[in-house]
């Protein structure tokens, strides 16, 4: 099996870790992969980062304006 969280889960079902231990993992490799993914696109220079947080129509502009360009 593939994907975040899969190994952790069957570890805590067949016994091999407490529920703790398993949303701690999870949570450990959720960051682990973040990290990666964020690193392999730094490389990229023309990669416009839009702020997830940020007011949904400033997003929306600043896509837009990378489009048009």
């Amino acid at each position: 099996m593939q994907g975040l969280g899969y190994k952790e889960v069957v570890e805590y079902l067949q016994g091999n870790a407490t529920y703790e231990e398993m949303v701690e993992k999870i949570k450990q490799e959720t960051r682990r992969y973040a990290k990666r993914q964020l690193t392999w696109f730094r490389k990229y220079e023309n990669i416009t980062w839009i702020d997830g947080q940020e007011d949904i129509n400033k997003n929306i502009d600043i896509i837009i304006n990378n489009y048009e360009n």
